[in-house]
């Protein structure tokens, strides 16, 4: 019990030294198809020096130092405000990724868990596609039965966001998407938590009941999107995260914007499995 709160405090202590250096942040590598590896990280809000530029680098052993990559070219030099990358392999070997921010040097520190990846990532198996590939195709339907329709695609290969961590199974399903549709279930209604139903007596859990009290269950969605995305930039604790949010994604849905809503609901699948994959359907059925 002691190592997961001794590495809770040395997380904490890296947040509160390093949240106005311009260091990368929550880097994350998950495997696509097509020998595909996506990368994503968030950027520092308010860094106090200009980034000019990002290095994105890679290897097959963990990054813990920048003395290991001091010596090598980045696969990639990308522009500053760049979220995201999808890194092309030739093997299935396991690699690790680190992002360095440039000013008028690169800023060279690497943080294990920041900017540098903890487990490494492997592309999808060219024969483990061709073999699902084959099954599917050989799929016969009795007669009168409808077929699947597969979902609308959505890219998220080419539409990097600022890191998320989503599961592999839902980033798998959500690029293998079809472009084609299918018919819509119907509208969701809004949902409250039961613990938000009723006034909490101050914290994390008051300031959360108030907007939803003041904005979303008056259906102003907009005002809502706007307040949560200020209380989640805060200390709050990650029970009243997790269910700020899934209001967020809501809000995003009855806004008409699905494709941030399905963004917004994957970050909290595992907490919410059941309730998360009823909206991401609805809102999958909607793009």
């Amino acid at each position: 019990m002691k190592k997961p709160i001794l590495s809770a405090l040395v997380i904490l202590c890296a947040v509160l030294a390093f949240g106005e250096k311009p260091i990368v942040q929550d880097i994350q590598a998950m495997p696509s198809a097509n020998s595909r590896i996506n990368v994503f990280w968030t950027l520092p809000d308010s860094p106090d020096e200009t980034i000019t530029s990002l290095r994105l680098y890679r290897s097959t052993r963990q990054i813990t130092t920048y003395s290991q990559i001091s010596d090598l070219s980045p696969i990639a030099t990308l522009a500053p405000d760049l979220t995201g990358y999808t890194d092309s392999v030739t093997d299935q070997s396991d690699y690790f990724y680190a992002v360095i921010a440039v000013t008028d040097r690169p800023y060279d520190l690497i943080l294990l868990a920041f900017n540098s990846t903890v487990s490494g990532a492997r592309a999808a198996s060219e024969t483990k596609r061709k073999s699902s590939a084959k099954a599917k195709a050989e799929k016969t339907y009795p007669d009168g039965a409808m077929r699947e329709t597969p979902l609308p695609y959505i890219n998220l290969e080419n539409q990097p966001d600022k890191a998320i961590r989503i599961s592999e199974t839902a980033v798998s399903a959500t690029n293998s998407l079809s472009r084609q549709g299918r018919r819509k279930n119907p509208a969701m209604t809004p949902y409250v938590f039961e613990e938000d139903l009723i006034s909490p007596d101050g914290g994390d859990d008051y300031l959360l009941f108030e907007i939803l009290k003041n904005y979303f269950v008056q259906r102003n969605y907009e005002e809502t999107i706007r307040q949560i995305q200020k209380l989640t930039g805060t200390n709050i604790n990650q029970a009243t995260r997790n269910r700020a949010f899934f209001y967020l994604g809501e809000s995003e849905y009855f806004l008409g914007d699905y494709e941030s809503a399905v963004r917004t609901f994957v970050k909290v699948e595992q907490e919410y499995p059941v309730l998360v994959k009823k909206w991401l359907d609805s809102a999958l059925d909607r793009l």
